[in-house]
């Protein structure tokens, strides 16, 4: 069976992203924690559920930490 790969989340745009870093950081941490839990028990459809939402977070916090540090 072969599956196409999945393309990335369309990342928020610039100056659009209403969470700080901190609270991106935090809720990144809140979804890994989840993962663990469904691991033992989730489905297989909520463990993508899950992990697009990790992805989702990850991509969000990476354009904050641009926009934060980002010297032009």
């Amino acid at each position: 069976m072969s599956a196409a790969l999945p393309s990335p989340p369309a990342p928020s745009p610039r100056g659009r992203n209403p969470l700080p870093v901190e609270a991106l950081q935090h809720h990144l941490g809140g979804l890994l924690r989840e993962r663990e839990q469904l691991r033992d028990a989730a489905s297989p459809l909520a463990l993508e559920r899950n992990r697009r939402e990790i992805v989702r977070a990850q991509w969000d916090l990476s354009y904050a930490l641009i926009e934060r540090y980002a010297t032009v």
